[in-house]
């Protein structure tokens, strides 16, 4: 699965370093809720990838001085970017 080794590749740099993969880590988190019910191993990689969601979270959202216009058009601007990836992968492919 696509999706698994991109999380894996992202659990194992150890950081999220910015809100693309912020938004990418956000939609697995989704993905890993319900897969960590009947799995140990997505279990153990949804912890790990809500500590780095949680870790991101605090570096670059938690200063709401620092939170400006620009740094709220980037995260809409990865949400959406995100997002079209999301469909895209989820799409059937057509012979």
């Amino acid at each position: 699965m696509k999706t698994q080794m991109d999380i894996e590749k992202l659990i194992k740099s150890g950081i999220i370093n910015n809100e693309l993969d912020y938004q990418r880590a956000m939609i697995a988190d989704r993905k890993l809720r319900l897969l960590a019910k009947t799995s140990s191993h997505f279990k153990n990689l949804r912890k790990k990838l809500r500590d780095l969601i949680a870790d991101y979270e605090k570096r670059v959202w938690s200063n709401e001085d620092a939170i400006g216009a620009e740094l709220i058009e980037q995260s809409d601007l990865a949400e959406i970017i995100a997002e079209m990836e999301r469909v895209f992968l989820n799409k059937p492919k057509v012979k």
